[in-house]
């Protein structure tokens, strides 16, 4: 049996060399979803984890895949036909042999597409391919997309809004138009064009859709107290080679597996590799989700993803993923070992975080980014980034993707701080999780929304629910910290049970609209969805606030019975440790 040691997390034992061989290994296949290159990437990371020691599951399950094919975009002017190279994306529409023709418009941003006589056109827009811009392409009725990414190389992407396979009642929501992106000068010159108003476009484009079976791999480390765990996850599939995205990434999951099995867990580390991310629109951890709700529900502290580390020129991002519950033990981790501040960012719909509504407490998906001046970074990235970072290199998303864009020394730092975060969840009787700041987070957005929507609906009983949750968290605070030092496991085992309880009533209300059962799409929440209305009542006015009051009502009863839910967990606490005193 393998020694294992107590205390602070094994730094000193992250191997960059093995960092590097793991993904010098996965970039040698282009792992596209449910291909047989894929699988092998797969049974290469499973002999890995159990070579770690960790107990293995190898699935195959179905999934809706997107496998984008060959596509051409001609400009058709003065009675000749000029080639652009571009790419097409996941989920768009096949356009058959003879393609789609129209007049080209430049719609500019996303936003601006309603705004321009758009219908029937090819529109122009610039930036990454996305599913918002999709949806607001088609709701103004243009013919087809272009895309005009400013980097020189061109970025696949995937452009559907529905989260995870498809269920029957979302099909109508599929992408019905074709789309293609374009890049560099090319992007400059097409734009100049259709500012004219005189050149028209031909796209066609071949796009696979349908079902296929694609693998899950899991891996076990249990842990020697309590039977519950922290799920590690990324995914394992790619865009052509995919060195960073996301073979670092699964590299430094490996890696944690090899650290940590040396070290006497607390609770249980289960690592979850997932494919579809890529060309599914995160199909495999929606599919984990959806078929291993009871055990995540009953069993899963905290989830914690990883995404594209240790590229070459890469910073700290201090924005990265964490919920208010989170960021504590992240900025902790961070301070140690890059000795900066570590603030955070909301969760997004985006990097697998397919289990919001379950309520699992969520951390991450990339911790390190480009820095907006480096020559590394990218032109088009920074919407994935919250704050002062570039987001990531020029090559995510190419063919340029491969083992050279590394560095192994910040590879390593960044395999660290997954150590660290790992182990501190792992190791941590108390699991390291402050609701005392959700809670105050809760009150201070409540009584903000007040001062607007009061006049319109009553927020009193609301905000008296937050002001208790604040109140009880603080005491759950001052209880775990007392019981950091003790040897009383049953009480330690009541706390984390309700600390559990908090994050099911509380992350499923502040990050979905559909609630615990259901995947809201893939589309960016700002602020917490059941906020929305209350936020808009502050400006309505006449029958749009009545309408606006309406759907508030029903938010506000959702949010005040997960606040008084969450309340009376906490509270639970403190008044089992006075019974025993």
């Amino acid at each position: 049996m393998a020694r294992v040691d107590r205390g602070a997390p094994a730094y000193h034992t992250v191997s960059p060399q093995r960092l590097m061989a793991d993904t010098e290994a996965l970039a040698q296949w282009v792992r596209l979803s449910g291909s047989p290159e894929e699988l092998e990437s797969f049974k290469y990371a499973q002999k890995q984890l159990r070579a770690a020691g960790c107990k293995t599951q190898l699935i195959l399950h179905d999934a809706y895949i997107s496998l984008p094919g060959p596509a051409s975009l001609h400009t058709l002017q003065d009675g000749g036909s000029t080639a652009v190279p571009c790419v097409t994306h996941s989920f768009a529409a096949p356009t058959g042999p003879d393609g789609v023709e129209a007049r080209a418009v430049y719609g500019g941003t996303p936003g601006d597409l309603t705004a321009t006589a758009a219908a029937g056109r090819i529109a122009l827009v610039d930036g990454l391919a996305s599913p918002a811009a999709v949806q607001a392409g088609q709701v103004a009725g243009v013919a087809g997309l272009v895309f005009l990414n400013r980097d020189p190389y061109v970025h696949e992407m995937i452009v559907s809004t529905i989260w995870g396979s498809p269920p029957a009642d979302a099909l109508n929501q599929m992408p019905r138009i074709p789309i293609v992106s374009i890049a560099g000068h090319d992007a400059e010159r097409l734009r100049t064009l259709a500012r004219g108003g005189q050149v028209r476009l031909r796209i066609t484009a071949a796009v696979d859709t349908g079902w296929r079976k694609t693998p899950l791999l899991t891996g076990e480390l249990s842990g020697q107290v309590e039977d519950t765990f922290v799920l590690f996850s990324g995914h394992l599939d790619s865009w052509h080679r995919g060195a960073m995205d996301n073979g670092t990434a699964n590299a430094t999951m490996l890696e944690v597996a090899r650290v940590m099995r040396k070290v006497k867990r607390y609770r249980g580390i289960r690592f979850a590799f997932w494919s579809g991310h890529s060309h599914g629109r995160y199909s495999g951890s929606t599919w984990y989700a959806d078929h291993y709700w009871d055990d995540l529900d009953a069993r899963c502290v905290a989830h914690v993803n990883v995404d594209s580390v240790g590229a070459r020129g890469a910073v700290i991002n201090p924005h990265a993923y964490a919920m208010p519950e989170t960021r504590g033990v992240a900025d902790a981790v961070i301070r140690e070992l890059a000795g900066t501040r570590f603030e955070g960012g909301r969760v997004g719909r985006m990097g697998d975080q397919s289990f919001l509504g379950i309520g699992m407490p969520s951390l991450f998906m990339d911790v390190s980014e480009q820095p907006g001046n480096s020559p590394n970074a990218s032109r088009d990235f920074s919407v994935f980034s919250g704050g002062s970072t570039g987001g990531l290199g020029w090559w995510w998303h190419t063919t340029e993707d491969l083992p050279d864009k590394i560095d192994p020394v910040l590879l390593e730092r960044d395999c660290k701080v997954y150590v660290g975060v790992i182990h501190a969840f792992a190791t941590s009787p108390v699991a390291p999780l402050d609701y005392a700041a959700t809670a105050r987070m809760w009150l201070k957005q409540l009584q903000d929304a007040r001062r607007g929507a009061g006049k319109w609906v009553d927020l009193r009983s609301t905000v008296a629910e937050a002001s208790r949750l604040v109140k009880a968290t603080q005491a759950m605070a001052r209880r775990t910290r007392a019981l950091s030092r003790s040897s009383d496991r049953r009480a330690v085992r009541q706390v984390n049970g309700a600390l559990m309880a908090l994050g099911r009533a509380l992350i499923p209300i502040d990050y979905t609209q559909r609630g615990r059962f259901d995947h809201d799409p893939a589309v960016a929440h700002r602020e917490p969805p059941h906020l929305a209305a209350l936020k808009a009542l502050a400006t309505a006015k006449g029958d749009a606030a009545r309408h606006l009051a309406v759907r508030a009502v029903r938010d506000l009863n959702a949010i005040r019975h997960a606040l008084a839910t969450a309340a009376a967990a906490a509270e639970s606490t403190t008044a089992k440790g006075r019974r025993r005193n």
